[in-house]
């Protein structure tokens, strides 16, 4: 959150949606506070609301003195607000911009309606931008934190176009502007997190000011990842740490799998860099039945899993369907219902305070990104069949805290740009995986895991959870019900000298 208190040319408009670290977003919000108050008679800060002070008296002449007033000429109507005649001249100008925005908006029922927008907004005007001072080194500010409502959008963009730096901030959504902003006056920038609104002053109670001094060692370290690895297709390790990932289904056939399984995602189709937010192209593969020529379906699997056995594997695999624990779900689903939001995801800083929260011992970054990965899943409606209802909201957030912490291992080597954590799962016999383990899947390709599911006979259906078209389902020769790894790995043993020389007879 990044502002600039000298900004002697065009006034900007920005708004800060989401968090990425707490600490470090109440710490900005300290710092801010600290550096507005250094700012003179030239910074209005708004928590959660513009109050609407104005006296009666007040309220009730300038709603009176609109009957008369030629609303779509404002610029010459006798209105005086401000000493300075450059200054009115500016703010008549804003004014009408805004009325003839919020006309096209809002298609008030009547002119009363909306003599009583145009009444709030100069009263507005009147009550905060009256005293500020328009002749510093730098544009007046405005801070608007939390919660809002239309009309006061509308007062946010009159001070913008009046001169005023303005900075929107919500930790948890937005909030109308788009709808409002036609011209696209504002510039957002959103993180992945969220968090509970609370006030401007809670919030800067908890943080502290900022005193960071940028060494000349780190400016030319910047300067150096500036001019090497941004957008020159370079990448330097970990890169993306604090970023986010974007799971891009390969719709591929499965030869493909020999091809591009083991590259890194850089070098797969569809990979690309939005900012901080790598788009990992990945395989989410249920392959039933098996080739008629068992030697072609042993290399397959094989093949998947060829960097099972190394050391430091960034794959896993799994022959029985247990991807991770789904025990005591009922009793934990219980708790977590109360750190639920207004949205329908969850405060994650809440989720933290829990006795049954795991993740502490891991770093802050990873625990974040996990639990953001859930609060994005759970958003989504193109994932599933059916949108995921409060319950199944519930079970999915335990059995990701309840992950195996293998599964977890790979997710914390897992460097978007390069080699892509595998999930093998071979499914022996008759053997299914159960709703919440496919729904857990869903989550874990949602991370940018590359997924194989064998299913020598063809029985488990994920299709009654996840939407079709978000996995690829491939049926190969011949259904197998007796098929199981164990036999797999039999017939993979180069067979010996004493079998050779018997067959030979």
């Amino acid at each position: 959150m990044e502002v600039n208190f000298k900004n002697n040319g065009d006034s900007y408009f920005y708004r800060f949606i989401g968090i990425n670290d707490t600490k470090k977003y109440n710490d900005e919000l300290k710092t801010l506070q600290f550096k507005s108050s250094e700012l003179e008679n030239t910074c209005l800060i708004f928590d959660n609301e513009v109050p609407l002070s104005g006296e009666m008296e007040l309220i009730q002449y300038i709603y009176n003195e609109l009957q008369t007033m030629n609303i779509n000429d404002m610029i010459n109507q006798d209105i005086t607000i401000f000493d300075d005649y450059q200054v009115n001249n500016k703010f008549l100008e804003a004014l009408q911009y805004v009325v003839n925005l919020g006309i096209c908006n809002e298609n008030f029922f009547n002119d009363n309606v909306r003599n009583n927008f145009i009444t709030k907004v100069i009263v507005w005007a009147y009550t905060y931008a009256k005293s500020i001072d328009f002749t510093k080194e730098y544009n007046p500010m405005c801070i608007y934190y939390g919660k809002i409502e239309k009309h006061e959008i509308y007062f946010l963009i009159l001070l913008y176009k009046m001169g005023f730096d303005t900075i929107y901030i919500n930790p948890l959504k937005e909030e109308y502007i788009e709808e409002i902003d036609k011209d696209k006056l504002s510039i957002c920038k959103k993180s992945m997190q969220i968090g509970a609104i609370e006030s401007f002053n809670e919030r800067c109670e908890k943080g502290n000011v900022i005193e960071n001094v940028e060494t000349i060692t780190k400016q030319i370290q910047r300067e150096i990842h500036e001019d090497i690895f941004v957008n020159t297709g370079i990448f330097k390790p970990w890169q993306f740490r604090n970023g986010f990932s974007k799971s891009v289904l390969l719709d591929t056939i499965v030869e493909d799998i020999y091809i591009y399984y083991n590259e890194p995602a850089k070098l797969r189709d569809g990979f690309e860099v939005q900012g901080d937010v790598v788009k990992v192209p990945t395989f989410f593969y249920k392959i039933d039945g098996e080739y008629t020529d068992r030697a072609e379906y042993i290399k397959l699997v094989s093949h998947c899993l060829e960097s099972y056995s190394l050391s430091n594997s960034n794959t896993l695999f799994i022959d029985d369907g247990n991807i991770s624990s789904d025990e005591d779900l009922n009793d934990d689903m219980y708790q977590l219902m109360f750190c639920q939001l207004s949205d329908g995801t969850f405060d994650i800083e809440e989720i933290k305070k829990l006795d049954i929260y795991k993740f502490k011992k891991y770093n802050e970054v990873l625990q974040n990104f996990l639990l953001n990965k859930f609060n994005e899943v759970i958003k989504r409606d193109d994932l599933f069949v059916k949108k995921l209802d409060k319950d199944s909201c519930l079970k999915l957030l335990v059995l990701v805290l309840n992950l195996d912490k293998n599964i977890i291992r790979i997710v914390d080597n897992f460097d978007f740009v390069y080699n892509i954590p595998k999930i093998v799962i071979f499914l022996n016999k008759e053997d299914i995986l159960s709703d919440n383990m496919i729904m857990l899947l869903a989550y874990l390709h949602n991370i940018g895991i590359d997924i194989i599911i064998f299913n020598p006979s063809g029985m488990c259906n994920l299709s009654n959870i996840i939407r079709n078209d978000k996995f690829n389902l491939v049926r190969l020769q011949k259904i197998s019900y007796e098929t199981t790894y164990n036999k797999l790995i039999l017939s993979l043993a180069k067979p010996s000298v004493f079998t050779k020389l018997f067959k030979n007879k």
